[in-house]
Order: C-alpha cells, then sequence, then structure tokens
C-alpha cells in the first residue's frame, strides 16, 4: 500500500506465476497464429476463414488486455480499479459488503479468462451467483457487493489493509 500527500492509498494488483505463465504463453502463440494466417491469406488470397478467425481470437484477446487489473486507489469518496484502459469507481455510499473472497476452481465462466491478462470476466458461483472478476491473483482476492446487487471480485497485494481501509468508512 501506498499513500499519497492527499490521503488517497494506492494498493498494486500482484499477477500471480499462473498469470504470469498463461499472459507469455498464449500472447506467443497468438502472435504465431496471426503471422502463420497472414502469411497463409497473402499466398492464398481466397482464405478468409483463416483471417476471420484470426481477427476474432485477437478481439477477444484485446478485451482481456483491456480489462487487465493494474492497481487500486481509494479515496476519500470511492473504490477506484485502475485497467489496462478505464476503470472502475465503486462509491463507498454504494458498498453493502465487504470481505475475502476465495474463488474456487469450480467457479464457472460466463464470459472470461482463466489466467489471460488474470481471471477477467464474468463468472457464476452456486453460493454468489454471477459476478464481475478482476483478478490478478486469486490468493489475494476480496467480494464487494453492492447496494444493488451487484457483486465484483477484486484482488491487491495488500488486501486485508484495503478490506480494514474500507470498512472504516462503510460503517
Amino acid at each position: 500500500m501506498i499513500k499519497s500527500k492527499n490521503m488517497e492509498q494506492y494498493f498494486k494488483v500482484r499477477w500471480s506465476w499462473w498469470v504470469r505463465i498463461t499472459t507469455v504463453v498464449v500472447t506467443v502463440a497468438l502472435l504465431g497464429l496471426l503471422n502463420y494466417s497472414l502469411n497463409k491469406f497473402m499466398i492464398d488470397n481466397d482464405d478468409y476463414e483463416a483471417l476471420l478467425i484470426s481477427v476474432t481470437i485477437f478481439i477477444l484477446y484485446g478485451v482481456f488486455m483491456i480489462n487487465a487489473p493494474i492497481s487500486v486507489r481509494l479515496t476519500t469518496q470511492y473504490f477506484e480499479l485502475k485497467k489496462v484502459v478505464g476503470s472502475i469507481r465503486i462509491e463507498y455510499a454504494a458498498i453493502s459488503y465487504i470481505g475475502r473472497y476465495r474463488p474456487a476452481l469450480s467457479d464457472m465462466k460466463m464470459f472470461g479468462s482463466g489466467g489471460l491478462w488474470g481471471f477477467v470476466g464474468v463468472f457464476r458461483n452456486s453460493d454468489i451467483g454471477s459476478y464481475n472478476a478482476f483478478i490478478g491473483d486469486m490468493q489475494q482476492s476480496f467480494l464487494i457487493r453492492t447496494v444493488e446487487g451487484r457483486v465484483y471480485v477484486f484482488s491487491v497485494e495488500d488486501v486485508d489493509d484495503l478490506i480494514a481501509s474500507i470498512k472504516r468508512v462503510i460503517r
């Protein structure tokens, strides 16, 4: 955790070894696929199928990449997850519950990544229902439930400090 001059707190999202290895291996494999499909398309101009499949895979890859969790910022008003592109803000007044959560391998991916750029996407669990995940390391994850019933699972390095900081504000 890092504190700034204006009392904001910053928490880093650490990626587990599984996330790091998966991201590197899949990236290298997809670059090879792109090279192969573009070469095949250049040689055989009628092979739009390989090109379409490659473009679709890279669009999905891009979706996971831009949603990869980078850091969390706590201000006096809200919780903010910084992603590669954009952020997610949750006002403290909208938080009804925050606590540790350990996603199980049995959590079903509705649309998500199981390690590519993190565990990112929409998942489902029989205990908490559907949730949006932005997790770098499952060992450091926590759950936020909003008063509207939305459920998010995030992860940060100093998860217990973050939970304590938010609980002090929402009580």
